[in-house]
């Protein structure tokens, strides 16, 4: 049995419903959408940066947006004693959302300054806060719960800002952020429905049936992209996971999902900051240096990308269920010991091919003599 008597059975019911619903309208949506952008010309056209060689509707991600919280705002006016306990910050998770959705197409249209989509994120982050959608304490490994007390705001909104782009820094190869985040929607769809957090299952059961119609468009070689508007959605509806989850039912779990869940574009972000404060460019302009075109350029094919993230995205996801579940000292170590043999894979693969440039570059040398 679940909270308030509902059984599984019931919860697979809605899951099933939703989904398939959130996956209809997308299958709907996606192709209007895409006749508007080339009617109107917002395309996103071929460019030194871009895999994609021919013009491409860049606005499409408004169906994965709609597919998220159409059902989610639909069930809770069929049904409110669902979000009794939540019900305090639907009002704002949802209005935050529709901001989020404006600045992303918005900047699809006309690209915007960082620093402007930065401060209109800054902003949306300080009224989830205001909102009671925050951090009052902060989940340490094998600690425990730490009081923030006057940290909780900017603790609330580094976190905010973090995963709300987090989506946005693998948006940039055919169908790489739309099978990242499916595999992540499962994880956080089973976790979330075991810890009876309906708001967030039914949200990401919206959410992974609307990535599964949307994969169809944008798997290589993609029809459309869901451009900014799209992957900050996406963002954001993982950033308020992390922020609500632990509101009723603080636990490891709730609190290590998302960060799981997202683990390799979090990682990105980090990387990408650090990576361009070294090189004393600016920390917000995007570059060549993400993972996978690294890989790209190492000769993995873009398909070839879409499945290693998934694949790795999928293993953190059984860890965080492992968590849920199984010993969380065992689970630590697995996942330190995951992590090293990537860090060992990538640095076999980057190895390989800067031999096989530095070769390429004397043969050409050799030649030119």
């Amino acid at each position: 049995m679940r909270d308030n008597g509902s059984p599984i059975v019931a919860d697979l019911g809605v899951i099933i419903g939703v989904a398939t619903f959130s996956w209809l309208v997308t299958v709907l949506l996606v192709p209007l959408i895409a006749r508007l952008c080339r009617q109107r010309g917002w395309l996103d056209q071929p460019g030194p940066r871009k895999v994609h060689t021919r013009p491409t509707p860049r606005l499409t991600g408004v169906a994965l947006f709609v597919a998220i919280w159409l059902p989610l705002v639909g069930l809770t006016l069929l049904f409110p004693h669902w979000l009794a306990e939540f019900r305090g910050q639907a009002l704002p998770i949802l209005s935050g959302a529709i901001v989020i959705l404006l600045l992303g197409i918005v900047d699809d249209l006309r690209p915007l300054p960082g620093s402007a989509k930065l401060g209109v994120q800054l902003i949306v982050g300080s009224f989830l806060w205001f909102a009671g959608v925050n951090f009052g304490r902060l989940w340490i490994p094998f600690v425990g719960g730490l009081e923030l007390g006057a940290l909780s705001w900017p603790v609330t909104v580094l976190w905010f800002l973090i995963l709300v782009n987090a989506v946005n820094i693998i948006d940039g190869l055919d169908g790489l952020a739309v099978g990242t985040t499916a595999v992540a929607a499962l994880t956080l769809l089973w976790v979330s429905q075991t810890l009876a957090l309906r708001p967030i299952w039914i949200g990401t059961a919206g959410l992974f049936g609307g990535l599964v119609a949307f994969w169809r468009y944008n798997r290589h070689p993609a029809q459309v992209f869901m451009g900014d508007g799209g992957s900050l959605s996406l963002g954001y509806f993982f950033a308020v996971v992390a922020l609500m989850a632990p509101i009723k039912r603080f636990t490891a779990v709730a609190f290590f999902v998302p960060i799981f869940a997202l683990i390799l574009p979090l990682a990105e972000s980090a990387f990408s900051v650090w990576r361009r404060s070294l090189t004393g460019t600016n920390p917000l302009r995007a570059d060549y240096g993400h993972l996978h075109h690294r890989l790209l350029a190492a000769g993995w094919s873009p398909k070839a990308i879409v499945r290693a993230y998934m694949l790795v995205t999928g293993v953190f996801g059984l860890f965080s269920v492992l968590m849920r579940y199984g010993n969380r000292r065992l689970v630590a170590l697995g996942i330190g010991i995951f992590v090293l043999l990537i860090m060992v894979v990538l640095g076999i693969i980057f190895d390989l091919w800067g031999k096989r440039a530095g070769s390429r570059r004397a043969a050409g040398k050799r030649f030119e003599e």
